[in-house]
């Protein structure tokens, strides 16, 4: 146990983070569109590499698509038949000397009063069985090793944007 918990060494080399986004794509493509959601991918062809670890930064791709797949069926779930756009858009950017990305979606959303636990271990709104709890947290830890941040923005019943800033390396 004691050894599954000891973190490992984080690995840093230069990466354009826009190839771990298209790679989550080659695994939970077929899944958007089993869920039909739309994708919109707007990457930023001239972003400036970072220091990162590809796996690492897809673990953390990985982990948002999958919890805005699941917020989306969970508003699908509420409103029944009423129509509306499942949509997913992943964008990436260069600003101030950052590289941003942010990833929208238009589930379900996070209530205010709960926004600040989303990054707490072992926190979940999922049902029991449907969740650990961990993959945000994880998420969050992967960023803050490579010296980046993540914000949430979030509006009940109209979706949830996270924004992740990672300093471009030299």
């Amino acid at each position: 146990m004691r050894d599954f918990a000891r973190q490992s060494e984080v690995v840093k080399t230069k990466v354009n983070i826009n190839d771990p986004i298209k790679d989550v794509f080659k695994v939970l493509g077929h899944q958007l569109k089993v869920h039909q959601i739309e994708l919109k991918l707007d990457l930023d062809p001239e972003l400036p590499c970072i220091m990162a670890d590809h796996n690492r930064l897809e673990q953390v791709f990985i982990n948002l698509v999958t919890n805005a797949v699941d917020a989306m069926d969970k508003k699908g779930d509420e409103l029944g038949d009423i129509d509306w756009k499942r949509m997913l858009k992943i964008k990436s950017l260069s600003e101030n000397g950052q590289a941003v990305v942010t990833v929208t979606d238009t589930g379900t959303g996070i209530p205010e009063e709960i926004i600040d636990k989303i990054f707490e271990p072992f926190f979940t709104t999922k049902e029991v069985g449907k969740g650990t709890g961990l993959g945000i947290s994880i998420s969050y830890g992967i960023v803050k090793d490579y010296n980046g941040t993540i914000e949430i923005k979030s509006k009940v019943g109209k979706g949830t944007t996270f924004e992740l800033r990672f300093p471009v390396s030299e």
